[in-house]
């Protein structure tokens, strides 16, 4: 199963999101209930009649095919794993990132979580599919344990993920948080926040604070960061992707021999 069929799911449970997800792998082995508190932060639908919009708009434009020719051309082009991927309607009006969510994304090592609503343009995606399944090839590649996943890992992730959007889709549909700063903001940014922490583990508070700029830190501070340091190490080079995919997180660090902090161009 890559694609799998939540369209059949939906069709018999959109009203139980927590039997759709006990079909899952994440919903088999954790509690269901908790994953799903956890899904719905990243946009995943309550039950509702737009829930119900959305899902019938997403069989009309049969969404279901566009994921599986993205998923078999991926797939291929970066040699990635075979992980089911989850396709559910979006919570529109709630969200981690955005109070009126089109499309969010989760993905954890063995499979990937996908929350949809129709979109103007079909490239939008495509975007989320090469953001998430990308992050999905890097866990494969760099073959490390949840719990030894530091800050810098999760920057460098966040940035290149979303590189990879620009590569493989356009700079048109990269994130608004890759342009929230300028240069100057981020080395200074970086060097106060950031680096310091670099090596504390997802499960210190301050991680996330520091990612996603929550509490009094910069919005999407750690997400920004990342974009920023894959940037400085790809040097004007138009293709990474591949490239870099299995680098480690150190190697996107600023060269200590002439700066602690990120340089400014």
């Amino acid at each position: 199963m890559t694609i799998a069929p939540t369209d059949e799911w939906l069709a018999e449970s959109l009203d139980n999101p927590l039997a759709i997800l006990k079909k899952t792998k994440q919903g088999r082995s954790d509690d269901v209930e908790s994953l799903y508190q956890y899904l719905m932060k990243h946009g995943m639908y309550r039950p509702a009649i737009a829930a119900k919009k959305i899902y019938e708009s997403m069989k009309e434009n049969k969404l279901w095919e566009v994921f599986m020719k993205l998923e078999r051309l991926y797939r291929r082009r970066w040699d990635g794993p075979n992980v089911p991927v989850y396709l559910l309607p979006v919570q529109e009006r709630r969200g981690l990132f955005q109070t009126s969510m089109k499309k969010s994304g989760v993905c954890f090592k063995d499979e990937i979580y996908l929350f949809l609503k129709e979109q103007e343009d079909i490239k939008e995606y495509e975007a989320l599919f090469v953001h998430e399944y990308h992050h999905c090839v890097r866990m494969d590649r760099l073959k490390k344990k949840d719990e030894d996943y530091t800050l810098l890992d999760s920057i460098i992730f966040e940035g290149l993920a979303e590189h990879a959007v620009r590569e493989y889709c356009g700079s048109e549909y990269v994130a608004a948080w890759t342009k929230a700063y300028d240069d100057k903001e981020l080395s200074r940014y970086y060097e106060k926040w950031i680096q310091p922490n670099l090596n504390i583990t997802r499960v210190n508070p301050l991680h996330d604070h520091l990612l996603l700029g929550q509490k009094s830190y910069p919005r999407m501070l750690g997400y920004a960061a990342g974009y920023y340091l894959v940037e400085h190490a790809r040097k004007n080079k138009q293709a990474v992707t591949n490239l870099f995919m299995g680098k480690p997180s150190s190697f996107f660090l600023p060269n200590k021999k002439t700066s602690t902090s990120i340089e400014v161009e």
